[in-house]
């Protein structure tokens, strides 16, 4: 299935797109995985059922793409950046576990592309799953898994979760939680 990415532009310093596709009930996970952990695909895989917006990923994927700019990342890759930009851990191999690729059918499959490189033309059609709409992401998402990844278990309401878990995300640096 053909369906459009969802897209968010970055930083315009990187020149690079962020590209989101939802896959729901892959067949092959285990191939994906595979492809991803030997980096012979250029993408990040991500766990959709701990992410509430694509927003939450858009700001993981932009200090990603900044840092690969600067030649500051933490990670080797920019798509391992994004994961460990996710998380409110130091721990990388946390961070990756936490919100890679496992043995879920649900993946969210994101691309850093440049004018230059875009590989999700060659690697989305190699994915068997059903491709959904990011509206469908809300239907995935698990919050209780999602407050425990981002230690939110005693907030009293969830109005602003959005803005919460994005804070703990860009303060890791200088905030342990």
């Amino acid at each position: 299935m053909t369906a459009e990415p969802y897209t968010v532009q970055l930083d315009a310093e990187t020149k690079a797109t962020l590209k989101m596709y939802l896959f729901r009930d892959v067949q092959n996970v285990n191939s994906v995985r595979k492809n991803v952990v030997n980096g012979t695909w250029s993408c990040a895989v991500i766990k959709p059922s701990l992410i509430l917006d694509p927003f939450q990923v858009a700001v993981a994927a932009n200090k990603a793409a900044v840092a690969e700019k600067l030649n500051t990342m933490v990670t080797r890759t920019v798509f391992a950046e994004l994961l460990y930009n996710l998380s409110i851990t130091k721990n990388i191999t946390q961070s990756l576990s936490m919100f890679g690729i496992d043995k879920n059918k649900n993946l969210l499959v994101c691309f850093i592309a440049t004018e230059e490189k875009d590989p999700s033309s060659e690697i989305v059609p190699q994915i068997r799953g059903k491709l959904c709409l990011m509206s469908e992401l809300k239907d995935l998402t698990n919050m209780e898994n999602l407050k425990s990844a981002y230690q939110l278990e005693g907030l009293a309401t969830d109005d602003d979760l959005l803005n919460v878990i994005v804070s703990r995300m860009v303060t890791k640096q200088f905030i342990s939680y």
